[in-house]
């Protein structure tokens, strides 16, 4: 098994939040803007449990990219270039990539890359689901829970780690887009 699946492996373990994840990922976005600078019109945000003070999870930097529409097929091309390995699509609005680093420490870092278009509705669903566990903390705190007993029940199981999740996912992004809405 290479470091890469290991570290995919290994993301389904829960560790508390850490100060660094705003520092990664400000490295990571350095690094992106960088390798997409042939791609005028881009968004580059930072989202998932590692964008949330105080939120544990899956010590995975996630990051969005959106970019228009017709540049979707050259932005993954870019991102294979830049190191970034291709796991999925889903819906044809968000494809999934992976990267992999180790840090001064020898530990593994690892990037989970989210690419849409502008208009697919992803971006917001994203960021109002991060935004609203920042200003609930009641409900980042449930959240959190959640997680954690996901993580007991279905120790590298993704698929089971997901669907443990999924009612509280969907109940809260409804809320959070309601409340991003009247923001």
């Amino acid at each position: 098994m290479d470091l890469l699946s290991k570290a995919i492996e290994k993301k389904y373990s829960f560790t508390n939040y850490s100060r660094n994840y705003p520092k990664m990922f400000r490295k990571e976005k350095y690094f992106l803007t960088k390798l997409f600078s042939p791609i005028k019109k881009k968004e580059i945000h930072h989202i998932g449990s590692t964008s949330v003070l105080n939120l544990g999870g899956k010590r995975v930097i996630d990051i969005i990219i959106v970019v228009s529409k017709s540049e979707i097929k050259k932005s993954k091309s870019i991102l294979k270039k830049g190191g970034f390995v291709f796991h999925h699509t889903m819906k044809k609005k968000r494809s999934f990539f992976y990267k992999y680093y180790l840090n001064k420490e020898k530990k593994v870092v690892l990037v989970h890359l989210h690419i849409t278009y502008f208009g697919s509705g992803e971006l917001e669903k994203a960021l109002a689901f991060r935004d609203y566990l920042i200003n609930f903390p009641s409900v980042r705190k449930q959240y959190e829970l959640i997680k954690k007993r996901a993580f007991e029940l279905h120790p590298k199981n993704r698929v089971g780690y997901v669907e443990f999740k999924r009612s509280f996912v969907e109940s809260t992004l409804k809320d959070a887009l309601l409340w991003w809405g009247n923001k």
